[in-house]
């Protein structure tokens, strides 16, 4: 029983460590920073507190046009991106190759997990598409 104890409370240490890096204990920010290759978001999610300004850089290091499209809550583009989906757009930006852009917009109010997508034809199927959690 000697033994067991240790090793128990290695194991809880761990995993409190462990759970500690998870995206659950990351602090929303009132700051996007994203960068743009072909068929990518870097990172793929983002944090912000409901209802603040949000000062959102991103850089398009990409060789074509994307774009960060914020989805409605409780909406997603499901097989790609389509005039159908226009209606559903929270927010958006658009960015040539090459091109690195500074603006603000307001996170939505309620709290929740957003899709992010980039509706250039093609791109959403590829793999470009992101989270924003709203806190």
């Amino acid at each position: 029983m000697k033994r067991l104890l240790p090793a128990l409370m290695l194991v809880i240490a761990a995993a409190a460590l462990l759970g500690a890096c998870g995206p659950s204990s990351q602090a929303p920010s009132t700051n996007i920073n994203v960068t743009m290759t072909d068929f990518e978001y870097s990172p793929r999610t983002f944090m912000v507190p409901a209802g603040q300004t949000i000062t959102f850089h991103a850089s398009n290091n990409g060789a074509v046009e994307h774009t960060f499209v914020i989805m409605n809550l409780g909406t997603q583009v499901v097989d790609k991106f389509s005039d159908a989906d226009l209606a559903n757009v929270y927010w958006q930006t658009k960015l040539g190759p090459g091109e690195s852009q500074t603006q603000t917009f307001t996170a939505p109010a309620v709290p929740g997990e957003y899709q992010v997508v980039c509706d250039t034809p093609g791109h959403f199927q590829a793999g470009m598409f992101a989270k924003l959690i709203v806190k």
